[in-house]
Parts: C-alpha cells; structure tokens; sequence
C-alpha cells in the first residue's frame, strides 16, 4: 500500500510512530499548516533512526506548500534537514514551471540546492536545459553550460537540433527580476553559432512585456535605398509604453519614430510620430539645396467622464504631401483631425465636434481646405404612444471656416413623427413626416458650390423650410420548405418634399453623390442636409431572401424610382436625371462564414446596359483566403475628370504547408488599355517559436517627388521575444 506522513518540526520528533496510510493523513490535513509541513507519499519509506534518515522509494511524492517534488527514490535527511532524489525526477514550481532532473539535492523547504542534468519546460512551453545547475534562493537559479529555445522538439527526431537556440556558459533566472541572462553567449539556427554576445538578457516566460530590443526588419527601397528598423520597446510603468524605432536608409539618412501608449482611469490615449532631416527636392525628385525637417504625428484617446459623457480626439498630420508614402507610413490622400463630446442616454445623442483636413493631392489647396471649429449635432426620439409612433426632433449647427474662399455657418432645427403599422395580414405601412428649418450665413459665397476656385460673392443670409412626408408599404411573404425559409418582399413608398424659402443656399455637405440600393428608398438622397430633394416621387422594388437554419443566406434587391417632374434636379450620370431612374440591384450570398458575395449594379433605363456594377468577394478561412474587388463606372461625377473608372483589386493567402504561407495582392486600372496601380507578394513562415517574411511590393504610379517604386523587406520573429 502506498504510505504518506507529514514531514516537519513537530513529525519530526515522532519518527518512530508506525506509519500512516493515506487516509489518516487527509484526515490531519485540515490540522497543519501545509506551508510549513511537508507531505511525503511512497510505495515504500524505509525510516534509520540512528542515521535520522528517511529513504522513500517508488512513485515518490512530496508536497511543501505550493511545491510538489516527484521522484523514484528521495532520501530525506532529518538532521541536515536536506532532501536527495533520485531517478524521473520532476519538480513543480508555484509559477507551473516544471524542472526535471536526474539528480537532486534541495534544502530550506525546497527552495535551494543543487542539480545536476537540469531542464525546465516553462509555462509558454519554451525550454532550458543546463549541465548543472544551483539555486540559490527561492528565486535565483544560476545555471552552467545552458542552452534555451521556445522552439519543440522535432517529432521525427528529436534529438536534432532546433531552428533556433541560445547557448551560453552561465545563465541565470532570476524570478524576483522576471528576467534570464546569458553570459558568452550564441545564438545558433539550426545548430550552427551565427551571433556571439558576452551578455544577453530576456524577460522569462512569465512577463507580458519588458523593456529591450525587438527583433530587426530589413528592406530596400529604389526611393529612399537600403534601410533597417532596429525597434526598441521601453517599458515605462504598468499602464505605459512606448516603443523607439530608428531606421536607418542609405539615401535619406536617419529616420527617429517613436509610438506612446498609456493608460488611464477613464480611458487610454496613444501617440506616435517621426522626423528625418533631408535634402529639400522639387517636385521630380531633383535636389534645390539645403535640407529640412520632414515628419508627422498621429495621435487619439477616448476618455470615459460619466456614464453618459465621453471626451475623445484623433490627430493625424504630416509636414509634406508625400512623406508618408515615401516611408511606407500611410497611403491615406487626405488626414482627418478631430476632437469631439459625446453623450448618450437612452435613444438620444448629443455630438460636439471640431475637424481639421489636410489634402495630400497634387491638386489640394491648402487655403481651400475647409476648417470645422465646430459642429453640433442633436437627435432625440420620443418614447412610443398607443399608436406605436414616435416624435423625433433633431438640431445641427455647423462653422466652416476657409483661409481662402467661402465660409459658412448654418442653424438646421428638424420635428418629426415616424409611426409604423403593420396590418392584420401581415403589411408594414410606415408613415414618416417632417419639417425642418435651415439658416444660413455665408461670407465670400461661391458662384459655383461645386468649384471652390470659382469667383466668391458678398456676404448672404438665407433661410428655408423643407417639409417632407413619406408612406412605404411592405408585405412580406414566407413560406418555410424544410430548414429553408423563403421570403418575397415587394416594396413601395410614395414621397414628397419641397423648400420653401431660398433654394440656393450654400452646398458644403452634399458635393459626392452615388444612387445605389442604399438611398433607393428614403426622403432625400443626399447625404448630407444642403441639398434637398424635391417634388414628388415614387420608389418601388422587390426584396428576395432566402434563409438557412444554420445562418446561411443570399438576398436579392432590385428597384426603381419614379419622378413625377421632368426636372428631377440631379445632374447627369447620376442615375435620376430622368423621370424613370436607372435600375439598382444588390445580390449578396452567403450561404456560410467561408463565403459571402456581393454584387451592386445600376442598369441605364433605357439600354439596360451597366452604368455602374460593383463586385466584392470574400472566400476562405483564416489560413487560406482569396478576396475579390471590381469597381465600374460608366461616367463617375464625383471624379475630378467624370470619365468612365474601371478597377480591380485581388487578394489572398495560402497555406502551403504546415508552418509556410504565400500571400500576395494586386491592383490594375482597367481603363484605355489597363495599367499596374500596385501589388505585393511575400512568403511566410511561422512557428510556435520562429517566424520570417519575405515580402516585395511594386508601386507603378508617380506622386511628384514619390516615383514608382519596388520595395523588398525581410522580417524576423524570435518567439517569444516579439
């Protein structure tokens, strides 16, 4: 029968007290403290009190405290209050570390002593092996002759040497410091000595972050030549960080970026920036003389002030148009600055909020950009009557402001009432009205909104009212054919809207407009509040579903609209120019989470040929996946040339084996005859220990001093060092 006894001061004295089964000692347990006793449980324990020696032999087991030793054959020596084990032994730290050994010998409850023929599997599965091995305390272990990898073991043969590994003379664990350092040290890949370091030192498995070097990233640039990234992360406190990264380039010199994080009570904010002194270049990338400073900053946080009322801001600015192309930072053509307070209760919500642009195009002028020192929005909806309606009021007060051109400022104060009613047979008839009320001031008024190089005016005042009131009707049809729902869905609204009042008011809001299946139904198209549908139309469509029990679906949209007056108001190449407008449709499939397709089209009225089709395609999982983009445009009025724009973009990810993946993507410009916009390709390998990427990426367009450029990088992960 398997023995156990309590080892301590007081069992001590009692060594020659028969033996307790294991029950007995489990009945005690609740009578010790097993922070001081020991536990020792055995097939066999041989007691020499003359020698005050315990020897236990087979399935050996001792408990202290939150340390459990296990070995074939342990002897305990009373009088030296020491213990030896031997053979299989494996000790299991309060960290979950587990240190296995062939020899051992431990004093001071099992804190100290030495070993021989030591390995340790850490809690993140990493590995360090040692010849031998002291500790010192409970919480330095100075090991000699030692080598540590996170990577496993190869299964076909293990005894082969890992991808990586560092070996070194002495290396010591220190567990208070969280820290373990090497000293004459090498790092080897594939067991072949590659690096030399007289002292190296990483946090221990147990750190989620600690201060030092990441691993470096090579590229080659045909813009700004050859580079390397050397990251430093520093570790500041608990709830800061930051990380320095200089990347050195063999045409434009040294480049200082820096990333700050940190947390606080209510929220967290984050910064990070870069500066570069170079040579000034004109717009061909030829040298003028003398250098300057080139940089950006970019920047946001979101602080929490009660239960309802939230601060926050987004920051993103750059010294020049094309900086951060050049350095790979961002390929954003306008920045947006913001800061705003948010509060929310219930259904209704109050904005504050301020922008700054910045135009990053050739064609961008500062002094025409606009600045938002504040705008104002307000929308609260009433609680439901017996009739199921709602009353809606909404306000919005907006401040443009130009250094070079129009500004304008506009009071809009809205009511409205929204009621649906759904029939005893199953048809949704929604009633929707509302009035609104715009105020405008304008100083140096464009003759042209749409051109903001037009000549600008005297100062205005104008005013207006926009009554509304819409009535949709929707009656759905079911039907369920096994797991399949079904659903047929016809869709009618009958619109009205005017203004009253001034109708050439100020257009800062309304510039961009698309007509598709989202704004086929609704009182006003536009986006924003400037410009005002008017007259009285008719919206109509059909909306197809098709429902699978296990969440697959594929629905189909397609619909038209109807304007009772010749002059709908809307420019050519809209779509709604006419009094029948151009077909919208909308297909999306679904039918699982590896799959979801979506076609948008707008077919001409007359012709029925494509005036406008979108198509996006996700297909895959995780490892491997194939996205899908294709845009048409017969005529695009938001561009700068309003010509025909076709273009599509492909992407994707595959896993060649169990730690290699090849990914790529690729851009191409399909109009007068096609050209290359960009497109990447990179190999991946990563493990649970070593990763590596090799990546190439091509830009085949110019942006002034930014020519077409092939860019290679190479990145190494060390796991679990980054």
């Amino acid at each position: 029968m398997k023995r156990a006894i309590y080892l301590g001061l007081g069992a001590l004295l009692a060594l020659n007290a028969p033996l307790w089964p294991v029950q007995a000692a489990e009945a005690e347990s609740s009578e010790l403290d097993l922070s001081k006793e020991a536990l020792l449980s055995a097939d066999e324990v041989i007691y020499d009190n003359e020698a005050q020696l315990v020897e236990a032999r087979g399935n050996v087991e001792i408990v202290q405290g939150d340390r459990v030793l296990k070995a074939d054959r342990i002897i305990y020596d009373v009088a030296a209050d020491t213990v030896r084990a031997e053979g299989n032994i494996a000790l299991l730290e309060p960290s979950g570390d587990v240190v296995f050994a062939d020899n051992m010998e431990l004093e001071n409850e099992l804190k100290t002593g030495a070993i021989r023929d030591l390995k340790i599997l850490f809690t993140d599965n990493s590995r360090l092996a040692a010849h031998d091995a002291i500790r010192e305390d409970e919480n330095r272990t100075v090991m000699n002759k030692a080598v540590f990898t996170s990577c496993e073991p190869c299964k076909e043969d293990p005894e082969r040497a890992p991808i990586w590994q560092a070996k070194a003379d002495q290396v010591i664990h220190d567990r208070q410091e969280k820290t373990i350092t090497y000293r004459n040290a090498f790092l080897e890949f594939f067991g072949v000595p590659l690096i030399y370091t007289p002292y190296f030192s990483h946090p221990d498995p147990t750190v989620d972050r600690q201060s030092g070097f990441l691993a470096p990233s090579i590229f080659s640039s045909s813009t700004i030549g050859y580079g390397v990234k050397v990251p430093y992360y520093y570790v500041i406190d608990e709830d800061k960080d930051m990380t320095i990264t200089p990347t050195i380039t063999s045409k434009e010199g040294v480049q200082m970026a820096a990333e700050y994080r940190q947390a606080v009570e209510s929220g967290s904010f984050q910064f990070d920036g870069s500066l570069t002194y170079v040579d000034k270049v004109d717009r061909n990338n030829n040298e003028t003389g003398g250098q300057e400073f080139q940089g950006h900053i970019r920047g946001d946080g979101q602080f929490r002030l009660d239960e309802t009322w939230v601060w926050g801001y987004d920051i993103f600015r750059t010294t020049h148009d094309t900086y951060l192309k050049k350095y790979d930072i961002s390929d954003a053509d306008t920045l947006t600055s913001t800061a705003y307070l948010q509060g929310q209760r219930g259904r209704n919500l109050s904005l504050l909020s301020a922008y700054s642009f910045q135009g990053l195009t050739a064609a961008d002028v500062s002094g025409e950009t606009p600045i938002v020192p504040a705008w104002w929005d307000y929308s609260y909806v009433g609680e439901a009557n017996s009739y199921g309606g709602r009353f809606d009021a909404n306000a919005d007060v907006l401040a443009i402001y130009r250094t070079d051109g129009q500004d304008t400022n506009r009071l809009s104060l809205e009511g409205g009432y929204l009621n649906p009613y759904t029939t005893a047979n199953g048809q949704v008839i929604t009633l929707d009205t509302s009035l609104r009320g715009d105020l405008y001031y304008t100083h140096d008024e464009l003759a042209d909104p749409a051109d903001p190089s037009s000549a600008t005016a005297d100062d205005s005042f104008t005013g207006r009212l926009v009554p509304s009131i819409s009535v949709k009707w929707q009656y759905p049809f079911v039907r369920q054919s096994g797991s399949i729902r079904q659903v047929v869905e016809p869709i009618a609204e009958a619109v009205w809207s005017d203004v009253i009042g001034d109708n050439g008011t100020p257009n800062e809001d309304s510039l961009s407009f698309e007509f598709d299946d989202t704004n086929l139904f609704g009182s006003n198209r536009y986006a924003g509040l400037d410009e005002v549908e008017t007259g009285a139309r008719l919206n109509y469509g059909m909306n197809v579903g098709v429902y699978g029990a296990s969440g697959g679906y594929s629905t189909l949209l397609f619909g038209q609209s109807y304007h009772f007056d010749k002059d709908t108001g809307f420019e050519d190449g809209t779509g709604l120019e006419d009094r029948f407008s151009d077909y919208v449709a909308r297909l999306e499939i679904r039918p699982a989470d590896y799959l979801q397709f979506v076609n948008r089209v707008r077919l001409d009225h007359d012709s029925l040929y494509l005036a406008r089709n979108e198509i996006s395609m996700k297909l895959g999982t995780v490892e491997n996946w194939f996205d899908l983009g294709y845009v048409y445009l017969r005529d695009d009025p938001n561009g700068i040339s309003q010509e025909r724009r076709e273009e599509i973009y492909v992407a994707g990810k595959v896993k060649l084996a169990e730690f290699w993946s090849a990914y790529g993507s690729y851009r191409r410009n399909l109009v007068n005859g096609g050209n290359s916009i960009d497109g990447r390709i990179g190999l991946e390998y990563l493990d649970e220990c070593f990763g590596i990427a090799l990546e190439a990426k091509r830009s085949f367009t110019r942006d002034r001093d930014v020519e077409p450029e092939t860019r290679f990088g190479v990145r190494i992960r060390l796991l679990p060092f980054n």
